[in-house]
């Protein structure tokens, strides 16, 4: 009988015993996954690994840890654990694959990697639900194949030099203010930065101030900088030319979202941080990275709507005291579907270096070099070896005689690093790097917007902001949201419990969920674009698009408001103003691409609402457009010149003969002068002809502008000759009736008197003189002149013929 009661005694300890342990893994579980919803990946790895050590298979968990891993740069391990879950449950985690094959990649295993590429884009290429990650596969690949060559070729051609100032944490974002002084970024855990970031296990970060002396770099934050400090995370910024204003990052002050922020050295200290303006910061969207070099251009990062991709890059023009006017994209030649973080300007202002994962790389971030080439082509550089590696590289800064730049590369002393190398000067760095292989831009056109990336690869001053975005959501959670909008346009209730989430992971998915379904609701109710050209049946004609712009609210026409004709990609073709009535037309519109009527970004509605109203598309057959005389414009100047006026007088009034006609105005600038600055000036030269026009009694709607910037130039043996050609509108009439050319416009190739001209070309002075509006004797070197075609000769020695 006391044998059974003792059986039965320790069967029932066990049973206890048991049941304990089956809860404790049940917590652990619950408090692994609230960490992980929370994004303190950190913790969540902790927690995760207990449950792992237990031996008790389970891929959820596996993934999840993977995940967490992956998230905090912690590419070996992550690759262990993403394996694992292929092996044992590959068709419910399908992506286990592809981030393996990823992981291998970083991990510099790149045989392994563009073979298990191959198996994940041959078993899904037919999954529509994976498309985008079949095409990033694609992408990937590519990127592992440079690498695999790159690092047979040993390119190291420079020493690497870590600064002495890394620590085991993430130190990254060099900011050099003049040869002895540098600003990073670092999450380094000290005495005044104490709390600790639970995603990375290390703290917010902040802005270090660096001066070099002869003992090394000394840390002067303490002394020079903590005004640029928060509780929150602070860095990621830059210094403009003169070193008195620093640029700079922060996350999570006011919103979750990262803004921009600028401090200026005054008197001796650096004033108290001021946010740049809506047009920088944008509601509810990220801007980050900032760069300038001299006062008037700020480039930056952003996932602001209208980009291409996750982040892009953006441009700003100043237009005094850091008022900062609307962004500016830097369109497809520089931004893919994915990533484009970290811009760097220098002193030579058709040069951009930038790191991107949407161009084929050698790890996840490459850096990049962009440069605008004569002919106003962008190509693409990729640093390559020792500036790129199989990890992440991104943040390249220069001073005279060095380069700077971050990467988490495995041979660093923390996560991420602040490397330098030697260089000769910047130009000649540039040099160097021009003699490689040109367009190191992607190979593939995505299809679809890849941001589940983002969150691996896009380096962010903050490391993870405190928000939940869509973008950054894995493959499951994406699926549950849009689960949970399917099920809000049915007006049904959805719960945690439906999908197997706690209630906190619930309601953060909600809220995306809810927030994208109104930004669709917005786009059907409200799109961005006010008219869809499309032409009523097919046909390779051209097309007249008509319409009238009104406030739907009021009823009013709107007048002298820019209409820009765009392509789907929103770059735009043309633009035009309305005119008095609220009318626009665009004449010599292509039938063959889809192209959209939008109203102006940054345009004042003052509390309207604009509609389109009674659209006319029409087709017409293609004719040749007539090409008139150009006329030129003296340097840095958007004034109508005498000779100049007398063409348009002609113009207005062939305009007015025939109002179905329309005149496109393309406009151009030498290459003094930045590019920004160059497209604002051609610009307003092309604004300059449109009021011209409007005071001699043409209406708005028969004008188009183009704005071109710098010229593709002709070529000439004269330097001041080829700029004072650039320096010109070009006009394009269309719907109008071909006139005989009886007048040409010239350049002088030198100084001459008007007798000599007269002599020359056998026309009287006298109507020389009226034709080109001046009443002075001589003309100069490099003057536009007007000259009949009846001339009876027109030496080249002399003069250079417009086109």
């Amino acid at each position: 009988m006391l044998r059974w009661l003792i059986l039965f005694v320790n069967i029932f300890l066990c049973g206890v015993a048991f049941g304990q342990n089956e809860k404790s893994l049940k917590s652990l579980r619950l408090e692994a996954d609230q960490f992980y919803a929370d994004e303190q990946f950190n913790l969540a790895i902790q927690y995760y690994r207990e449950l792992t050590d237990q031996n008790i298979t389970n891929p959820d968990v596996e993934y999840r840890l993977a995940e967490c891993y992956r998230k905090v740069f912690q590419y070996t391990q992550a690759e262990a654990y993403y394996f694992k879950v292929h092996h044992h449950a590959a068709k419910t985690y399908p992506l286990s694959l592809y981030y393996y094959a990823l992981m291998l990649k970083f991990n510099g295993n790149f045989d392994e990697s563009i073979a298990s590429f191959d198996e994940f884009i041959n078993i899904y290429n037919q999954d529509k639900t994976l498309q985008e990650f079949v095409e990033q596969a694609i992408i990937d690949k590519a990127g592992s194949e440079i690498a695999k060559t790159e690092s047979a070729s040993d390119k190291m051609f420079v020493t690497l030099i870590p600064l002495t100032f890394n620590t085991p944490y993430n130190d990254y974002a060099p900011a050099v203010r003049d040869s002895v002084s540098i600003v990073i970024t670092s999450g380094k855990v000290s005495s005044n930065r104490a709390s600790i970031d639970e995603r990375f296990g290390e703290a917010f970060t902040d802005n270090y101030y660096y001066e070099k002396t002869s003992q090394g770099w000394q840390d002067r934050t303490k002394q020079l900088f903590t005004v640029t400090n928060s509780r929150f995370n602070d860095g990621s910024g830059c210094f403009n030319r003169k070193g008195d204003k620093y640029y700079y990052t922060v996350c999570g002050q006011d919103g979750p979202q990262c803004k921009i922020y600028l401090t200026v050295f005054q008197r001796g200290k650096w004033s108290e941080p001021v946010a740049l303006n809506n047009n920088i910061n944008f509601n509810s969207t990220e801007a980050k990275h900032p760069t300038v070099y001299g006062n008037d251009t700020l480039v930056f990062a952003s996932n602001r709507p209208g980009g291409h991709g996750g982040f892009d890059i953006w441009m700003s023009i100043n237009s005094g005291n850091d008022n900062w006017g609307p962004a500016i994209n830097f369109g497809r030649s520089v931004n893919t579907k994915l990533n484009e973080v970290s811009p760097t300007l220098t002193a030579y202002n058709n040069v951009l270096f930038f790191a991107s994962d949407g161009h084929p790389g050698h790890g996840g971030l490459d850096v990049f070099m962009a440069k605008r080439m004569s002919t106003s082509d962008t190509v693409l550089y990729n640093l390559d070896l020792p500036f790129n590696s199989n990890r992440d590289d991104a943040f390249v800064s220069f001073d005279n005689r060095a380069l700077y730049w971050s990467s988490n590369r495995i041979q660093g002393v923390g996560g991420f690093d602040i490397y330098s190398v030697k260089i000769p000067s910047v130009i000649a760095f540039i040099s160097r790097i021009s003699l490689k292989k040109r367009d190191a831009r992607r190979m593939v056109n995505l299809q679809a917007r890849t941001g589940a990336n983002a969150d691996q690869l896009t380096l962010n001053a903050s490391r993870l902001e405190e928000k939940v975005d869509y973008d950054a959501l894995s493959y499951e959670k994406k699926k549950i949201v849009q689960q949970i909008i399917d099920a809000r346009v049915s007006n049904v209730q959805t719960t945690a419990d439906q999908f197997g989430i706690s209630v906190q992971e619930f309601q953060q998915l909600q809220a995306v969920a809810e927030k994208r379904y109104r930004e669709s609701a917005r786009g059907a109710d409200q799109s961005d674009y006010l008219v869809k050209v499309q032409a009523p049946a097919p046909t390779a004609n051209d097309l007249v698009v008509n319409g009238y712009l009104q406030d739907s609210l009021s009823g009013k026409r709107m007048a002298a408001l820019k209409i820009v004709l765009t392509d789907k990609l929103g770059e735009i073709v043309k633009t035009t103003i309305t005119n008095d009535e609220g009318k626009f037309r665009f004449t010599d519109v292509s039938s063959k691409q889809e192209l959209f009527v939008r109203l102006e970004k940054g345009s004042s509605l003052l509390g309207r609402v604009p509609v389109v109203r009674d659209v006319e598309i029409t087709q017409v057959k293609v004719i040749e457009e007539i090409r008139l005389e150009n006329i030129y414009f003296d340097f840095d100047h958007y004034s109508i010149r005498p000779e100049a006026s007398r063409v348009l007088d002609e113009l207005a009034q062939q305009l007015i003969n025939n109002p179905h006609a329309q005149v496109e105005i393309f406009a151009y600038a030498d290459d003094r002068g930045s590019t920004e600055y160059n497209l604002k000036l051609t610009q307003k030269r092309g604004e300059s002809v449109v009021g011209y026009l409007k005071n001699k009694g043409v209406d708005e709607t028969g004008i188009a502008i183009i704005a071109k910037g710098k010229s593709a130039t002709l070529s000439s043996s004269s330097v001041e000759l080829r700029r004072q050609f650039d320096r010109r509108v070009e006009l394009y009439v269309n719907g109008m009736p071909v006139m005989p050319e009886l007048v040409k416009t010239f350049i002088a190739k030198k100084k001459m008197s008007w007798d000599q001209l007269a002599q020359h070309t056998g026309i009287p002075k006298t109507e020389l003189k009226i034709l080109n509006g001046v009443t002075e004797s001589e003309i100069n070197a490099f003057q536009p002149v007007r000259i009949p075609t009846r001339a009876k000769e027109i030496s080249e020695v002399l003069l250079l013929k417009d086109f």
